[in-house]
């Protein structure tokens, strides 16, 4: 909890790879679709138009549920990078699952793109943590 600038420099990460991602799933579902000839990619739009969103998400909810995760992880007190990775996976996973919820609790989709932006967020930032922790 000591190194909070690496919040930031996660969300500025993850946002536009877990849009890529994203988009990358959305495109292979709809290889089928035929594009007009005067648009724009639907790739690029959405790599572009996701990341945007996916920034304000991330710094409106992501930084206090951070921040939550991470006190939660000091309190149990855990010693083990093992421990500690799978008590944050797990913390990370509901939090995905009830923002999923919230927004639109019928749609597989809605969960699996939530799912991937939290993942992806939560894995940039424990390896920044690591690489950035005294031995």
């Amino acid at each position: 909890m000591k190194k909070l600038y690496l919040i930031p420099i996660s969300i500025l990460l993850a946002a536009p790879l877990s849009s890529f991602l994203s988009a990358s799933i959305d495109s292979l579902i709809s290889l089928n679709e035929d594009l007009p000839k005067d648009e724009y990619s639907p790739f690029l739009n959405g790599i572009i138009v996701g990341t945007l969103y996916e920034l304000a998400i991330y710094c409106i909810i992501g930084i206090p549920v951070t921040l939550i995760i991470d006190t939660i992880t000091y309190f149990v007190g855990l010693h083990t990078d093992l421990k500690v990775y799978l008590l944050q996976f797990s913390l990370y996973t509901i939090s995905a699952i009830t923002l999923a919820y919230i927004l639109d609790s019928d749609n597989f989709w809605a969960y699996l793109m939530v799912g991937i932006a939290v993942h992806t967020y939560f894995h940039i930032l424990f390896f920044l943590k690591k690489t950035n922790s005294k031995p």
